[in-house]
């Protein structure tokens, strides 16, 4: 990783950062409501993910491109810790289905997303 590669990934995340932001303030989730919002820019990000890393496994894109664009932008666009919060908020306000199904289909959409940019990329999965 060189210093501009650097420059580049903080610029992206930033972007990734505003774009995720801006999903949350169009589809705000009520806290007995299922968290839209973070839940799509996951799934969205893991795709991406998925289709990097079979992009650069595949020397399509060079490893500081796969490292602007995934640490950078999904690093941004992504968010661990909204779900993590999401997730605890429901099952504090005793809504225990929401917060299951967050849990269990945010983790199955994310693998199965990452698959699927992994195909998508021309990356074998065996």
């Amino acid at each position: 990783m060189n210093f501009l590669s650097l420059i580049l990934a903080i610029i992206a995340g930033g972007v990734g950062a505003g774009l995720r932001y801006s999903a949350t303030v169009f589809a705000p989730a009520k806290k007995e409501g299922f968290p839209v919002a973070i839940f799509v820019v996951n799934a969205v990000g893991s795709l991406l993910v998925g289709l990097f890393a079979a992009l650069l496994a595949n020397a399509l894109v060079s490893p500081e491109v796969v490292f602007v664009l995934v640490a950078g932008f999904c690093g941004g666009l992504t968010t661990m810790s909204t779900f993590a919060v999401d997730s605890i908020e429901r099952l504090r306000a005793g809504h225990w289905m929401v917060a299951g199904l967050n849990i269990v289909g945010s983790t199955a959409v994310g693998l199965l997303a990452v698959g699927a940019g992994y195909l998508l990329g021309g990356g074998p999965l065996s």
